[in-house]
């Protein structure tokens, strides 16, 4: 089959980001699928004979004000959309939010080559923005609310990354036997190529409770320091590692000098190569997100399958389906108190023996549950049933 990927923003093992897409494409070209993705990042490259990647060359920064970002997504729409109609002998479309109107372009160019679409949910929008304060504007929020079940209606099938965005879909009416949960995946392959990690020489009596992602404020990135705050004035071995970048980084940077907070570090966004290299000699894994959304809960970070991979124990700060299924695994803990985390923390550093079995566990469940293979199989048979 030949299939048109839409992604704004693909990205690859040398580029750093997610890295979802590109899995997911090399996959499908090497099990005898053709794959064109179109995307705004600024790659150009034919990977293999069967897997192409296409930019519209369109610039976005999470830095940009929200008209220049509108212009954004409405310049990588119109791009797309004539990139996409370009592509002869199309046999499927496959589409991939954020943002939602990454569906206008899909479905346009699958009606009028009448052709199959799937379309795949990462966020669930409106539903985010709104309840997080972002989108404000009644007739704005009311137009999107008209939009995202067109899309829905107009895919023959839908793929959602967690069973709480699997539930809000059912609430809005749209037949289960449309969708299908496939959560993000532990990268086996990649982990496997690190085994042999070691602390930088630097951290190498530290105990690193590491966060690799975006520091924005849907992160809740304020809990981290909290809890170092505390733990700082009882453990002087316990390192908190925070690499990326974000609307928020400055104010994070700053408020670490303001109160004195001496056992964090600050680093840039790396190729995601390297940040597994430095997640697999790491200790901990920390996801947490402004807890006080409850709709964050259903999210399917990265991260969250990099630490399982890598045999981490993952500490959690909020309710849903990770903190059900790491404490159905006992391979972490989870608790909305910072005060409590940093003494469960703190527990977990010093019982060796938990420390190891909780690391062997999260191995297990990534090998179970969430492995690259499992979702990747999962993903060609929705396709090759929708030829």
């Amino acid at each position: 089959m030949k299939i048109l990927y839409l992604h704004q923003y693909f990205a690859t093992n040398e580029t750093g980001g997610a890295t979802r897409s590109y899995e997911f494409s090399k996959f499908l070209s090497e099990n005898d699928h053709q794959i064109v993705v179109i995307t705004a990042t600024n790659i150009n490259k034919e990977f293999n004979k069967n897997f192409t990647v296409v930019s519209t060359n369109t610039n976005y920064s999470n830095h940009m004000g929200n008209f220049r970002r509108i212009l954004s997504f409405l310049s990588f729409t119109i791009k797309s959309f004539y990139k996409g109609l370009k592509i002869k002998n199309l046999d499927l479309v496959f589409a991939t939010s954020t943002p939602l109107t990454i569906g206008l372009p899909a479905v346009l160019i699958a009606k009028i080559k009448n052709k199959p679409l799937i379309f795949e949910v990462r966020d669930v929008w409106p539903d985010v923005p709104v309840e997080l304060g972002y989108l404000k504007n009644k007739l704005l929020i009311k137009i999107l609310k008209i939009f995202e079940p067109w899309i829905y209606n107009n895919s023959k099938h839908i793929i959602v990354l967690s069973k709480g965005m699997y539930d809000n879909l059912l609430k809005k009416g749209i037949s289960p036997n449309k969708i299908t949960v496939i959560e993000n995946i532990a990268n086996l392959y990649l982990y496997n190529g690190v085994s042999d990690a070691r602390k930088a020489e630097k951290y190498k009596d530290k105990f690193i409770c590491i966060h690799p992602g975006t520091m924005g404020h849907v992160n809740g990135l304020d809990f981290v320091l909290d809890v170092a705050k505390f733990i700082q004035d009882h453990d002087k071995d316990i390192l908190f590692l925070l690499i990326g970048e974000g609307k928020k980084k400055e104010y994070l940077i700053q408020r670490v000098k303001d109160e004195k907070i001496q056992n964090v570090i600050f680093d840039n966004s790396k190729p995601k190569r390297e940040i597994a290299q430095i997640i697999k000699s790491s200790d901990l894994g920390i996801m947490c997100v402004d807890n006080k959304f409850k709709i964050l809960e259903d999210n399917s970070a990265n991260k969250f399958f990099d630490f399982l991979a890598a045999g981490l124990p993952v500490m959690v700060n909020y309710g849903g389906w990770q903190k059900e299924i790491i404490e159905e695994y006992e391979c972490g803990e989870s608790n909305p108190d910072p005060k409590i985390m940093a003494e469960r923390l703190i527990a977990i550093k010093n019982d060796q023996e938990k420390r190891i079995k909780m690391g062997l566990n999260s191995r297990k469940l990534a090998e179970e549950k969430y492995s690259d293979i499992i979702a990747k199989k999962k993903l060609r048979n929705i396709i090759e049933n929708h030829k």
